[in-house]
């Protein structure tokens, strides 16, 4: 099948990419140049239309998120009409709760992924306290250890810890130094880890179809975020992340 890909300004603001065919190895330096393009012209906001896509590889899934990452903290990003079988292969890669995504390019222009959901207030508490608590953390981990002391004692993360047991375990420091740790602070860089915890926060919620963004939907960011490293401090605390994700299902 061919490959197309054009553009159109659906305000002076807002420029609407719509991919045509098979996203592939082939394909993907075609989108990848016209992103390229368009982030010179300096949009708040940029809506990827997939409605026609037919297929999509890790290629051109890597140009994805290569371009959420050049624009982030400068203009937004949102996928409209994803396919089903693409849909799931972002679930599979852990990728879905990165995108704002909508069902079709009209939903995605009307309510506006610039729109973000509000905090509830022990949510905002949460955050704030994060937000004085990390420039003192000196590793990722550590980092993940303070956001599990201040998530036990807010909102619905505290009773999905509490019943997990941490609510009431000493959460002390159990790192310790290595030769990684210049390493981890190097990678680390100037990163904000409370913005990237509430952007991806807001965007569990909004998958779920919540109005506003509570403690439980920072707890699941924060794990998202993380990784390894919050599994490793869940771990040191009695639990794991299945363990969290059941409570909250149940």
């Amino acid at each position: 099948m061919g490959f197309q890909v054009t553009y159109a300004e659906a305000d002076p603001h807002t420029c609407v990419v719509s991919v045509d065919g098979d996203l592939d190895l082939a394909s993907a330096p075609q989108l990848k140049w016209t992103l390229c393009e368009l982030i010179e012209k300096g949009y708040a906001r940029y809506v990827i239309d997939l409605s026609q896509l037919t297929y999509m590889d890790s290629m051109g899934l890597g140009v994805l998120v290569g371009f959420r990452k050049r624009i982030e903290g400068n203009a937004q990003l949102a996928l409209a009409g994803l396919p089903a079988t693409q849909a799931k292969l972002l679930e599979l890669t852990g990728l879905d709760a990165c995108f704002d995504s909508f069902e079709s390019r009209d939903e995605a222009l009307g309510q506006g992924a610039a729109a973000g959901l509000p905090f509830r207030t022990d949510a905002a508490m949460a955050l704030g306290l994060a937000a004085t608590a990390m420039p003192f953390a000196a590793s990722r981990r550590a980092e993940a250890l303070r956001w599990l002391r201040i998530l036990r004692l807010h909102g619905e993360a505290a009773k999905v810890l509490g019943a997990l047991g941490v609510g009431e375990t000493p959460l002390a420091e159990r790192e310790v130094a290595d030769a990684s740790a210049e390493a981890d602070a190097e990678e680390r860089g100037e990163r904000d880890p409370v913005a990237a915890v509430s952007e991806l926060a807001v965007r569990l919620a909004r998958k779920r179809g919540a109005t506003s963004v509570g403690t439980g939907d920072v707890l699941l960011a924060a794990m998202r975020f993380y990784g390894p490293d919050f599994d490793r401090v869940l771990a040191a605390h009695g639990t794991d992340r299945d363990e969290v994700i059941s409570r909250f299902a149940a």
